[in-house]
């Protein structure tokens, strides 16, 4: 962006070391396979008179999103500027509480909160996900703008991000106060104020712009060309720190819509080594936790070396037919029958 310097690490690291204490915990690669399995497990249980279903809890799309803020502050920064505010050279930027409550009112907490650090002095910037209209937010915005400037005695502005496009129109819209001249338009973001990341590189450079580029463009009329591009550029990571393309992986198929996110799965079990290969490992490794947790929930008792046998195991196939015994067999014995 021109009149202002971007901060951009090299090797951003989305794993939450940067971050020291407290940074985010991803949710276990396996997750997305045991979720994947878990209605198929079902499928098949049913056929053999019984009924058993693995409870898993999805990654969130508001959740990611509020991350990436957490991961790199100054990605507040770029889409401050992208959405039309011209800022002075950022020379750092931290991330603070995003609680906005006094001790004599009710609890309010944004979804994150950031400091710039700017050649003209601090910038606050609030920062909210916002996946529906809420009535609440016209009422809490200004409250999280007025305690934020009162508590680090800095200007202050509201950044919101909304995946939909219509969402996004309602957020826009002016709050009156109620104080003549004090009104509050937020700052939202658009899909046309983050560009369709078409090259892999693009995505290495910047994989937090990469995750927002397959969200709002991943099922749109360049959508096949941003997907193959956030496949492709998956590898790449993977070649320099293959934990940072499993996190990366996991946050891009959390805010893709459905359909794009099918595509993204399929295209990169067919052209991306790296998921390919991690995702067998995760295929094997969900349904050998399906086996254990459903052996469990029928009150049969394993072994320690039973369960490191059905653990160790990486055979889909021999997995796949334990699970259907699992259904029918009187003792954990069988199983290996």
């Amino acid at each position: 962006m021109p009149g202002r310097t971007r901060i951009r690490p090299q090797g951003v690291d989305l794993s939450g070391r940067v971050g020291g204490p407290g940074a985010p915990v991803q949710e276990p690669w396996h997750a997305v396979s045991l979720r994947k399995y878990s209605r198929s497990f079902l499928i098949t249980l049913r056929n053999q008179s019984a009924t058993f279903s693995v409870p898993i809890m999805p990654t969130q799309e508001h959740d990611v999103l509020a991350e990436l803020f957490r991961w790199r502050p100054a990605f507040a920064a770029d889409l401050v500027s992208a959405a039309g505010v011209d800022l002075p050279d950022v020379r750092g930027a931290s991330h603070c509480s995003e609680s906005f409550t006094d001790l004599k009112t009710s609890e309010y907490t944004g979804d994150g909160a950031v400091l710039l650090n700017l050649d003209s002095g601090r910038l606050g910037v609030v920062v909210e996900i916002q996946r529906q209209p809420d009535e609440e937010k016209p009422w809490t915005w200004p409250l999280y703008i007025a305690t934020l400037r009162a508590r680090e005695r800095c200007p202050v502005i509201l950044l919101v991000v909304a995946p939909k496009r219509s969402v996004a129109t309602w957020c826009a819209r002016t709050i009156e106060t109620g104080h003549p001249g004090h009104t509050l338009t937020p700052l939202v973001l658009q899909p046309d104020h983050v560009p369709p990341l078409t090259d892999p590189k693009d995505f290495v450079a910047d994989p937090l712009m990469g995750v927002l580029s397959a969200m709002y463009h991943g099922d749109g009329p360049q959508g096949m060309e941003v997907l193959q591009a956030a496949s492709s550029g998956t590898d790449l990571i993977a070649d320099a720190d293959r934990p940072l393309a499993r996190r990366y992986v996991d946050c891009v198929l959390a805010v893709l819509p459905q359909a794009a996110r099918h595509a993204l799965e399929a295209l990169m079990m067919t052209d991306s080594e790296f998921y390919s290969d991690t995702f067998r490992n995760a295929e094997a490794h969900g349904r050998a936790e399906a086996v254990v947790m459903f052996l469990q929930a029928r009150g049969l008792t394993l072994t320690e070396a039973q369960k490191e046998r059905i653990s160790g195991c990486r055979d889909v196939t021999q997995l796949h037919t334990w699970i259907v015994r699992a259904a029918t067999v009187e003792a954990a014995d069988e199983l290996f029958g």
